[in-house]
């Protein structure tokens, strides 16, 4: 049917009347807010309210997974990368960016992960086997991350489909989805990054960083909403993007002030130091977790830590009860913290106990050199330096005379050969594959430690597909740890996290065994409004 246009006429008569209609700007102005609100309803996907505001000490500056093990960095990139699997609440690894129906071949040498389609990165590029491949060879190629171990001799290669990655190990591994592509650090990163010195990376999460609102020495750091994501993991209830529209992360060393604007509203969530949760307000909601674990390690290179009378002398100078008291710590008594797979209690038994009667003993009786300088090495922080000044109150009480307390920022612990005696540090990994880091080979040995029986039996309890044989592995290397006083372990930190639920609302806690994080993927900060 031929549409036939009106006569011109008519068309004048129309629009002289329009004119002069003295109603018509209202009419104007109704039709443009209908029409925006029906373009924000259809556009929003859920715009929610203010930005959700964490507040942390100190700024990492580094961000890339791939790059750093610094905890704080962690629980910024989080937000932003995703790896292929996650932990559910029984700590078994379920799909992420890979589906479930992962294969093991090969003895446990050979795994196949098909990836799930449908998922893009921030910058735009569509999520393939291609892009996970060239993540891990970036991840290799770097040689930082604290999983490098895990990966340096594994061959990533494409399945000839395009929609599966092969992972062939060495060695069998039958723990390599739970505690390699299920580690946070293992996030995969786009191709298309930055430059490698660059802080940034554009990943696959909820979040996604803005480069151009932060610059080297910056205050704070947004991570914007990626409106594009809609496959959080199954413990939420939000199936599309987050509610909240940024996260703001604000970096005040200031602890009286992170406090203050956490009472205030100024800032939304924030881990609470000694004595700050007795001032908690019926309108903060605190969460209990733990972090890393602290440890008092020898340098193996110096002659004098090779003879394990001193070792366990040291170990028994420990009164942790007071050290505990420096901050919000338990005391630790085997390597491994609770909650960790392969944490079990009764191990404590092969340690060494508080005995400062018995430690001078063994110093006599090896007749150490008491007036020797020993060189205490501890990270960067407040919370630490008043453990190192315990610590060499404790060394003194035995007789040692001259304790020396070195101070280094975090990440010239971990990237620089250091001069020490003794290593105040800590670790925040939540399975037993950390005792083959920090004491194998690689760059996580930050004791010298010369030895292989501990990580040899870490690659042993991932090698067997049976669990019990596994558990006996690990025990195994943890009891060497104990009984020969490798490092003595000294106190567990104890996290209470306060939100505001003023701020924002639906926060959820996962269980330890899962990680223990706070997740914000149903929470919403459109309170009170």
């Amino acid at each position: 049917m031929r549409f036939i246009f009106p006569k011109r006429w008519i068309i004048d008569m129309i629009r002289q009347w329009l004119l002069r209609s003295r109603w018509l700007p209202t009419l104007f102005v109704v039709v443009w807010l209908a029409g925006a609100g029906i373009w924000l309803v259809h556009h929003s996907e859920g715009m929610g309210g203010r930005p959700l505001v964490i507040e942390w000490a100190y700024n990492p500056a580094q961000f890339d997974p791939q790059r750093t093990s610094n905890p704080v960095a962690y629980e910024i990139f989080r937000h932003v990368c995703e790896p292929l699997f996650y932990l559910d609440e029984q700590a078994q690894p379920r799909g992420l960016l890979a589906r479930d129906d992962y294969r093991v071949e090969d003895g446990g040498r050979r795994f196949i992960v098909p990836i799930r389609s449908g998922i893009q990165f921030h910058h735009g590029r569509k999520l393939d086997a291609i892009a996970v491949q060239a993540s891990f060879e970036r991840l290799k190629r770097l040689g930082k991350s604290p999983l490098i171990n895990l990966f340096r001799d594994v061959v990533i290669t494409v399945s000839e489909d395009e929609n599966a990655v092969i992972f062939q190990l060495q060695e069998s591994n039958y723990e390599f989805v739970r505690l390699a592509l299920s580690n946070p650090y293992a996030a995969i990163v786009a191709p298309l990054t930055p430059g490698e010195d660059q802080p940034f990376v554009d990943c696959t999460g909820p979040f996604q960083f803005t480069p151009h609102l932060f610059h080297p020495g910056d205050d704070a750091l947004v991570l914007a909403r990626f409106p594009h994501y809609h496959w959080p993991p199954a413990y939420a209830e939000n199936r599309g993007p987050s509610h909240i529209p940024e996260i703001d992360i604000r970096f005040e060393p200031d602890k009286e002030k992170r406090f203050q604007d956490l009472i205030e509203g100024k800032a939304c969530v924030l881990s609470l130091d000694k004595g700050q949760e007795k001032k908690s307000l019926n309108y903060l909601e605190l969460f209990q977790a733990q972090g890393g674990l602290t440890y008092l390690g020898f340098n193996f290179q110096r002659e004098r830590w090779r003879d394990e009378r001193a070792r366990q002398a040291i170990a028994m100078a420990m009164a942790k009860e007071t050290l505990a008291k420096s901050g919000p710590f338990w005391k630790a008594e085997t390597p491994l913290a609770p909650g960790s797979i392969g944490y079990d209690p009764s191990l404590s038994r092969y340690g060494y106990g508080f005995d400062p009667e018995r430690s001078r003993q063994l110093l006599a009786q090896m007749d150490f050199d008491k007036d020797a300088e020993i060189t205490l090495l501890y990270p960067e922080s407040n919370t630490y330096r008043h453990i190192a000044a315990d610590v060499a109150r404790q060394l003194q009480s035995v007789g040692l005379k001259n304790i020396r307390l070195k101070e280094v920022k975090r990440s010239s612990i971990l990237n620089e050969r250091q001069d020490f005696d003794l290593l105040l540090f800590d670790y925040a990994w939540n399975h037993y594959v950390a005792l083959g880091a920090f004491l194998g080979p690689g760059p996580r040995n930050l004791l010298n430690y010369p030895n292989s029986d501990i990580s040899k039996r870490i690659m042993k309890a991932l090698s067997v597909e049976s669990p019990a044989q596994r558990e006996a592995y690990v025990e195994e290397a943890q009891r060497i740890v104990l009984e020969k006083a490798i490092w003595q372990p000294l106190l567990v930190r104890r996290l209470t996290i306060a939100v505001n639920r003023r701020c924002v609302r639906g926060v959820r806690q996962l269980p330890e065994k899962a990680g223990g994080d706070l997740v914000f993927y149903d929470a919403d900060t459109h309170v009170g409004r």
